[in-house]
């Protein structure tokens, strides 16, 4: 009898000890959110049209020894090719935004660089400008600035002589007045178009011809600072050189 008990006793203990030890679970797989980040937005390729505004200046350009008027100066548009960079970055999770970018308005502005051409300019670039942006949509940045422009003027010695040429020969010159013509590059628009030049010197005792004889430089390039505005199309640089990579 104390044999069968024993029995029973080594029989039951095991099984009660395994059934009060849960089996061990297996980990629970990690759990994954997908996380999407817009591309950084920081700074942009703008390329656009703007126009100066302001006071007209006079740019001249020789064609066959004739000065003549140009639009540069003028209040006509110009491709406008550059970089934008914006105050408030998105899609940056470096920090949180602060203040100004949680602003409606602060986190639409930036600023930009670039440079101007033009048909009808002296120069291959035809001005450079800088000022700020603001962002009227996802593909859309209005411009405002400062833009300088090589502007060529007539030389002060031009300006002399041809007011006092003018003045012995008015009748090869109707309707242009010398004292015009003296003001140079302060003259109102346009006052030298038209005007012939000639860099060979005339003859002794020859007639006086409708050209203008100067032996030095005809024009002088001056730059010429205004305001400009326009707009423009940002191309993201990450996605220009790597996200179209990813």
């Amino acid at each position: 009898m104390a044999f069968t008990t024993l029995v029973v006793t080594l029989i039951i203990l095991p099984a009660a000890l395994l059934a009060e030890t849960p089996p061990p679970t297996a980990p629970p797989p990690p759990t994954t959110t997908a996380t999407t980040e817009q591309a950084p937005s920081g700074v942009e390729v703008e390329i656009g049209m703007g126009s100066r505004i302001g006071r007209d200046v006079s740019n001249y350009q020789i064609d066959s020894g004739v000065l003549s008027l140009t639009n540069i100066g003028r209040a006509t548009p110009q491709l406008l090719t550059g970089l934008g960079f914006s105050f408030c970055e998105e899609g940056s999770s470096s920090s949180p935004p602060n203040k100004f970018c949680n602003n409606a308005l602060g986190k639409k502005l930036g600023v930009f660089v670039s440079a101007q051409f033009g048909s009808g300019s002296n120069q291959t670039i035809s001005g450079y400008s800088i000022g700020g942006t603001l962002k009227l949509g996802a593909h859309l940045r209005f411009l405002a600035g400062f833009s300088e422009m090589p502007i060529g003027e007539v030389s002060p010695g031009f300006a002399n002589a041809a007011a006092q040429y003018v003045t012995k020969n008015p009748g090869l010159f109707t309707g242009i007045n010398p004292a015009t013509l003296a003001l140079g590059g302060s003259a109102p628009l346009g006052a030298f178009d038209g005007i012939q030049t000639t860099g060979t010197a005339p003859a002794s005792g020859a007639a006086a011809t409708a050209g203008i004889y100067y032996p030095g430089s005809v024009t002088e390039t001056h730059y010429r600072g205004g305001l400009i505005i326009g707009v423009a199309l940002p191309i993201n640089i990450f996605n220009l050189f790597k996200g179209n990579g990813k």
